[in-house]
């Protein structure tokens, strides 16, 4: 019992000094300058090594990658073998937004945001946004990009004092 708490404890110390590195361990395939923001020990669930992860992707806070279907068990006393299980993939320069989950067969084409809370089942072409549950495409990045233009705030170089000011200033007055 002692291990076992030990070892939870020195994995959750290893995931918090670095994600990536973490999650390579357990094999995740990552590519480079990816982000993983709010992660646990089971972000990546019981199979990480069927989850891929392009270069230059964020992920947000509590993201879930499922790679089993776990309701299968209610089946299992009448087909004792029915699991399934499918690869995740995530494209280059994806975001994926706080709190969405990503099924056994998902699949995010480059350039893509997926919403805050989605729900992706398929696949998501390369070049769109997408959210709901399930998860569907509901603008490409261009409009999505022009039609944020101008909420833009740039707050790149800036100290964390600075940028705070500017954000004040911008937002609250």
């Amino acid at each position: 019992m002692v291990r076992r708490a030990l070892g939870l404890a020195v994995n959750t110390v290893r995931l918090h000094m670095d994600p990536v590195r973490y999650f390579r361990s357990q094999g995740v395939d990552i590519g480079q300058s990816v982000e993983i923001f709010g992660a646990s020990l089971l972000t990546f669930g019981s199979e990480p090594y069927l989850v891929s992860i392009g270069d230059r992707v964020t992920i947000s806070h509590k993201v879930d990658f499922i790679t089993h279907d776990g309701g299968l068990r209610v089946a299992r006393a009448e087909h004792p073998d029915a699991y399934l299980y499918g690869r995740i993939q995530v494209g280059d320069d994806c975001f994926l937004g706080a709190h969405c989950i990503l099924l056994p067969g998902a699949t995010i084409g480059s350039r893509s945001v997926i919403g805050s809370g989605a729900i992706v089942t398929g696949e998501i072409p390369s070049g769109v946004v997408a959210v709901g549950a399930p998860a569907r495409p509901i603008q490409s990045i261009e409009e999505y990009t022009r039609r944020k233009k101008h909420l833009w705030i740039d707050t790149s170089g800036l100290t964390a004092n600075a940028k705070r000011e500017l954000l004040r200033r911008r937002l609250l007055e």
